[in-house]
């Protein structure tokens, strides 16, 4: 899996703890299937969108470890999308 680093200003860029700035992917453009990436490096992959609001989504991941989990996420608020 592979994830862009990029500076400060460029569009899009997030800042993940312990790895840096990296390109950032709007949370409504996520499907299932996707990993994403949190902070310190955790990785996880979208099973499932569970519910889409005008202004929210709510997806379930699988960590790492086997965690199954719900995240509640604005539409417009920035995730790292890792590349296959």
């Amino acid at each position: 899996m592979k994830y862009q680093l990029v500076n400060q200003a460029t569009k899009n860029a997030m800042r993940l703890q312990a790895i840096g700035f990296v390109l950032g992917t709007q949370a409504k453009e996520v499907k299932v299937g996707d990993y994403l990436m949190w902070n310190f490096g955790s990785k996880s992959i979208v099973l499932e969108i569970v519910k889409e609001t005008a202004k929210t989504i709510i997806i379930k991941t699988e960590g790492e470890h086997g965690y199954i989990g719900e995240r509640r996420l604005k539409k417009d608020r920035l995730v790292c999308k890792l590349e296959k």
